[in-house]
C-alpha cells in the first residue's frame, strides 16, 4: 500500500475535550509515507488476523507498518516467522532469553526464541493503523 498523494493538516493540536474551530489553523500538507516511514528500503506494511495481541492495542484488520532494519528489543512488538508461520507478538526478555508473548482473555503465553522452534524475525512493528472502533 503506497499513499502517494499528499494530505492537508491542522496546524493545531486536538484537544480530546472541548471542540476549537481548526480550519483558520491549516497549516499545509502531510504525506503519510514520510510521516510513518523512515526506513523506506526496509519497510512493509501487512494485515493482522486474530485477537491474540489485542493487549497490545493491535486488532483483527488493522495494518501494522514494519521495519525491518529495527532491532529487536524488550517489549518490542513484531512480525515473526514462527514455525512457518506469520505472527504478530510481543517480545519480552527476561534472563538473557528472549520470549514471545500473547495474551487473549486471561491466558498469557510465553514461546522463548530458540533455533530449535524456527523463529525468524521478519521485523519491527513501528505503528498500528486500524479504525476508530464505534
Amino acid at each position: 500500500m503506497k499513499i502517494n498523494e499528499n494530505l492537508p493538516i491542522i496546524l493545531q493540536k486536538v484537544c480530546a475535550g472541548f471542540p476549537s474551530p481548526a480550519t483558520d489553523y491549516l497549516e499545509d500538507e502531510i504525506n503519510l509515507n514520510e510521516e510513518l516511514i523512515a526506513n523506506k528500503a526496509s519497510t512493509f506494511l501487512i494485515r493482522v488476523t486474530g485477537y491474540s495481541m489485542v493487549e497490545e492495542r493491535v486488532y483483527d484488520g488493522d495494518v501494522l507498518i514494519v521495519d525491518k532494519s529495527l532491532n529487536v528489543k524488550h517489549n518490542s512488538v513484531a512480525v515473526l516467522n514462527y514455525q512457518g508461520q506469520l505472527v504478530v507478538k510481543k517480545i519480552v526478555k527476561k534472563s538473557n532469553k528472549f520470549f514471545l508473548v500473547s495474551k487473549l482473555g486471561k491466558n498469557t503465553n510465553f514461546v522463548e526464541i530458540t533455533e530449535d522452534n524456527e523463529t525468524q524475525v521478519w521485523g519491527v512493528v513501528t505503528y498500528v493503523i486500524h479504525k476508530v472502533k464505534k
